[in-house]
């Protein structure tokens, strides 16, 4: 089940946002997530930059595998598999989250920028509520696996392909729940 953010996070319907990743294929995603993940989220949740890690709700920065980000005097422990996803640890106290860090590959197996912005847009649905894997969709933003092909994101032949990013009505409804 997604866990909803802390009382003033929640109230706001914005998530701070430290930006780690602006540096080599992952130049002008943050960017990317900035300007569309509040229309993406129906205007669920808005991203805004926080220039101070500390500060920020959610850190976001580039890993070569196995990253730690230690919150409160809690170290969390993420680890890629591969070079195709990306990993979110999550920090919650009393069934609330205070806190996220997400990590994408630095040196990523396919530098699309749509395959990029997908991994992103996927991680920040993490960072959103969604701790757990089993709570991927079959199709849009939050399904798992995806395949990459011709520039174009998708979870199978029977769903429509990203761009247009999208979410699924399961992932929408569970969204709404907790924002």
């Amino acid at each position: 089940m997604p866990v909803p953010w802390i009382d003033p996070v929640r109230k706001s319907n914005t998530l701070t946002v430290y930006n780690g990743i602006e540096e080599g294929s992952w130049a002008g995603v943050f960017k990317y997530l900035t300007q569309n993940f509040h229309a993406i989220t129906h205007k669920l949740v808005k991203i805004v930059e926080e220039t101070d890690m500390d500060k920020a709700n959610v850190v976001l920065q580039l890993s070569d595998g196995d990253s730690t980000y230690t919150y409160d005097g809690t170290p969390g422990r993420a680890v890629l598999v591969g070079t195709k996803h990306g990993a979110t640890k999550p920090f919650q106290r009393d069934g609330k989250m205070e806190k996220a860090a997400s990590f994408l590959p630095r040196n990523p197996e396919d530098a699309n920028i749509n395959y990029l912005r997908f991994i992103a847009l996927h991680e920040m649905l993490h960072a959103s509520g969604f701790t757990l894997n089993s709570e991927h969709s079959n199709s849009g933003l939050f399904a798992s696996p995806v395949t990459m092909q011709f520039g174009k994101v998708t979870s199978s032949a029977q769903f429509k392909s990203m761009p247009p990013f999208y979410l699924a009505d399961k992932t929408k409804a569970a969204l709404g729940s907790i924002w």
